[in-house]
């Protein structure tokens, strides 16, 4: 017997309390009571989901992974992201930790983090994930990437609703260890005592680095750029901007007049093209030029500085500029600001960024990202916007190669490898992908599914059969599109004409040769 819908999102809110308060025996009770529908999909996730959840809270954090692994699987399947970012991803990465899997629950995470970023913005299942990476991160010997992940937390739980200053004094905390633990003490300092380490507190400057701290630090971060997949251009276009801001600062050191050099960036392409990733190093490279005291990035998007009130658009903005300053605003989608009809604030937003930037220009890099063609309407629609943003850099969707790559050193981080026959399915996967691609494909981010779904698919082999390397990724753990997505449907479309035309001219329709992606599905 099948449950309907409504009863199962009664039943399962019952449950959700019933976990929080720590009632175990009635969260189990709940759950014996709702009856498994195989045709639901999303019904099947959910019911793994909450053994998953109980599995954990009875100290078994073997089988809460292998069911919320089930969970997620069968969400991604079904195309619910949104399940995937409100907390599905974030249980199996702390079951993961938990069970001492830690490179696949920062697998997990790292996508949770994404996807709770992108889809879900400045909420608790943003913090929630974010919090649980630092952990991660932390145990694996990364206190940088740990206090980077906790500052992200400390942000979003800012902007969190309902508010929860305990919960954010918490975050603040954690903060400050992992900042201690990668040794940038001053800084811990600082946030313990509620500032951040972009303004100390009562206001005063950070410390200044020394010229050899400097110099490191643009080293490390042009180092870091030229070692990304792909991106040519880009990496020229940067290295361009780096040789003028050097050479400027030269002529400036030697009383020469010197025009003004904008820092402010426009990034376009279509999404997982590195674009947050370069954001990043640009404010650790204007760090090492000297021309921004800390460098550091504020992300934020529509949601974040646009209000829905009359007065308070311009108050966030301020709000999240004042968070920026010495440091990059990384506006992400920024396109949405001026989508809105006639009753909308995007443009009101807009006003009040161009202010900021012209009363800070010596103390605020701002990055635009988004879309080709949004983006150059966005320009197009205030020429303060055109002016000030005179430098554009194109982020191109990857080659099959380069995600090929991007797949490789995935594997390369968490100790997997390719097989042979594997290393040519990857190409023919890879190759696939970018035929099929549409204009929402998700580059990097696509393959990091691909990868998760290849360990999932190996480790359902390696339990099964103890004779299976544990490290050898083969062609049949290779399958993409996932089963329902809307790839998948596109290339049987796809496949389904070109049979047809076969058909129409007389010839027999062909197989696809040995590694191909349709055979991975077989």
């Amino acid at each position: 017997m099948s449950v309907p819908t409504d009863r199962l999102a009664v039943v399962t809110s019952a449950f959700d309390r019933a976990m929080a308060a720590g009632h175990l025996d009635q969260a189990k009770d709940l759950l014996t009571r709702v009856a498994h529908d195989v045709s639901d999909p999303v019904h099947t996730a959910t019911i793994a989901r909450m053994e998953g959840q109980l599995a954990l809270a009875q100290d078994d954090p073997g089988a809460a992974a292998q069911k919320l692994a089930v969970a997620v699987g069968v969400a991604r399947t079904a195309g619910r992201i949104d399940l995937l970012a409100s907390g599905w991803l974030a249980d199996l990465g702390v079951a993961r930790q938990r069970a001492g899997d830690l490179a696949g629950a920062r697998t997990a995470l790292e996508e949770a983090v994404e996807l709770a970023d992108r889809i879900r913005g400045a909420d608790w299942a943003t913090v929630r994930s974010l919090r649980a990476l630092g952990t991660v991160l932390s145990a694996q010997g990364d206190n940088a990437g740990a206090a980077d992940a906790l500052g992200r937390a400390v942000t979003a739980a800012a902007g969190a609703r309902p508010v929860d200053p305990d919960v954010v004094a918490s975050v603040r905390s954690e903060w400050s260890q992992a900042l201690d633990a990668a040794g940038q003490g001053e800084q811990a300092r600082q946030v313990a005592a509620g500032g951040s380490p972009a303004a100390a507190p009562d206001g005063a400057a950070p410390p200044e680095l020394t010229a050899e701290q400097r110099a490191a630090e643009l080293a490390g971060a042009l180092a870091e750029l030229h070692d990304l997949v792909g991106l040519a251009d880009v990496k020229a276009e940067i290295d361009r901007l780096v040789d003028l801001i050097a050479v400027q600062r030269r002529r400036r050191d030697e009383g020469k007049k010197v025009p003004e050099i904008g820092l402010h960036l426009v990034f376009v392409g279509p999404p997982g093209t590195g674009k947050t990733t370069v954001a990043r190093l640009i404010g650790r490279i204007y760090m090492g030029l000297d021309v921004l005291r800390t460098g550091h990035l504020i992300e934020t998007d529509r949601a974040g500085i646009v209000a829905g009130y009359v007065g308070q658009t311009a108050l966030k903005v301020d709000k999240v500029v004042q968070q920026a300053l010495d440091g990059v605003l990384f506006i992400d989608e920024a396109y949405t600001l001026q989508s809105g009809g006639e009753q909308d604030f995007g443009g009101e937003a807009i006003s009040a960024l161009l202010k900021r930037m012209e009363d800070e220009r010596e103390r605020l890099a701002v990055i635009l990202a988004g879309y080709d063609g949004p983006m150059a309407k966005l320009l197009d629609s205030n020429p303060g916007l055109r002016s000030r943003f005179s430098t554009i850099l194109q982020f191109p969707s990857y080659t099959p190669q380069e995600l090929a790559e991007i797949f490789r050193r995935m594997m390369s981080k968490y100790d997997y490898h390719l097989s042979t026959a594997a290393e040519a399915a990857l190409l023919n996967v890879t190759t696939t992908m970018t035929a099929s691609a549409g204009p929402t494909f998700g580059n990097a981010r696509e393959v990091r599914n691909l990868f998760e779904d290849a360990i999932r698919s190996h480790a359902g082999r390696a339990a099964d059969d103890a004779t299976v390397d544990l490290s050898t990724l083969e062609p049949q753990d290779l399958t993409w599109p996932p089963v329902g997505s809307p790839e998948a449907a596109a290339l049987q479309r796809a496949q389904a004409t070109a049979t047809a035309a076969a058909a129409a001219d007389g010839n027999p329709a062909t197989s696809p040769s040995d590694g191909s992606v349709q055979e991975a599905h077989a």
